[in-house]
């Protein structure tokens, strides 16, 4: 009998031996990854965008800037849009880039006029943008002899005008140039009516 009891208790002991101890075994796996979820937060991120000289996140294509107490941000390259890149099209002018400037004025401020974005370049390069008006307006007079269409006035009327204080504007800008360079150093703003230029902070996170 006693051999039995024996037997008995090994085989309880083994059995709660190959079981384990829940306090002290390994922690459950954390919750799955949505794979849709992650393919939104990659889809975010501009594939066109370019890196800034170093900046680890090289998909970022937002950049910020305080010009008195105005905010503003830069979106580059930005997508273009469809009735300029049609007239530009029509008219036959070279290909261009756009950025979009999304402007915080605040109340009791002045309009704020944008006179150039000007991206540079480790290698030294200097590649301007300016008001989306200003340029429209140099493909209608370059396509029509000197003279303006309708549809190149009516664009010209819609993209003009400054940031208003107390609202938050989006400026259209146009850059002579096909595309942003692979690395940019900086990007400055300058605005109009002979103020100091701002250099734009990149932003990590867009």
């Amino acid at each position: 009998m006693k051999k039995s009891v024996l037997s008995a208790t090994v085989l309880v002991l083994l059995l709660t031996g190959c079981g384990g101890n829940p306090a002290t075994g390994p922690e459950p796996a954390g919750p799955t990854p949505n794979p849709a979820e992650t393919a939104t937060e990659q889809a975010e991120a501009p594939s066109d965008a370019p890196s800034v000289e170093g900046l680890t996140d090289a998909n970022s294509g937002t950049f910020a800037f305080l010009l008195d107490a105005a905010k503003g941000e830069i979106v580059l390259p930005a997508e273009a849009p469809e009735d300029v890149e049609g007239l530009r099209t029509q008219l036959g002018a070279d290909a261009v880039t756009y950025a979009l400037v999304t402007v915080q004025n605040p109340e009791g401020g002045l309009t704020l006029d944008l006179e150039t974005v000007t991206v540079s370049t480790p290698e030294g390069q200097a590649l301007e943008l300016r008001p989306a008006s200003t340029v429209i307006e140099e493909w209608g007079a370059a396509a029509n002899g000197g003279e303006s269409s309708p549809e190149v006035v009516g664009l010209v009327e819609q993209y003009s005008g400054g940031a208003l204080p107390g609202q938050t504007s989006e400026l259209l800008m146009i850059g002579g140039f096909p595309e942003v360079p692979d690395i940019v150093r900086t990007v400055t703003v300058q605005p109009t009516g002979g103020g100091e230029p701002v250099e734009a902070t990149v932003r990590p996170e867009s």
